[in-house]
């Protein structure tokens, strides 16, 4: 195994980092603590999750409900407002959906029904299905995707937005849409 694998910080990045477990971590060691049994969800009516590292917050989701299975680390989210922010940079993404399913450990989560969204460089983009990636830093889409910038309206057959490059790509078939 390389030098560079065992020491990141040696290539000038950082450790990998776990993030805080915010709110959800609080209600699960509330209910916990009032004597829950061992395996039991836990119903959150108003969550709001906050993923930080040291006092910047980079993953904020506010959910109408939740349910998380402390077993697993899954939140399952219902109507959804996520945003992402980087410590130097500010807002890097927000985003609407039906409901998402956040890996509280990680920050990974899936967006899924009626996800609409716009980037820190105002991309807007709407498609049935979105996954973010934090460790890789990505937002992407296999799914349809149509996405309408100051240049005009596209759709693809995907897409790629790497979140500390700001860099927005629409994956394969791309085709301007005419608006009337």
């Amino acid at each position: 195994m390389s030098q560079d694998r065992l020491q990141p910080e040696a290539l000038g990045r950082r450790r990998p980092h776990r993030p805080a477990r915010g709110a959800v971590a609080l209600a699960v060691a509330t209910l916990l603590a009032a004597g829950s049994a061992a395996g039991a969800v836990l119903h959150v009516t108003g969550m709001t999750f906050v993923g930080s590292r040291g006092a910047v917050s980079e993953l904020v989701l506010h959910s109408d409900s939740a349910v998380f299975d402390p077993e697993t680390d899954i939140a399952e989210l219902e109507t959804v407002r996520a945003v992402v922010t980087q410590a130097d940079k500010g807002q890097s993404f927000e985003m609407t959906c039906d409901r998402a399913r956040l890996n509280v450990e990680t920050n990974d989560f899936v967006a899924e029904g009626n996800v609409h969204g716009v980037t820190a460089d105002g991309q807007r983009y709407s498609a049935p299905r979105v996954e973010y990636d934090h460790e890789s830093g990505i937002l992407s889409s296999e799914d349809r995707v149509v996405m309408v910038d100051d240049s005009g309206s596209f759709e693809g057959d995907g897409f790629r937005y790497h979140v500390r490059e700001r860099r927005f790509r629409l994956l394969g078939n791309v085709r301007v849409v005419q608006t009337p």
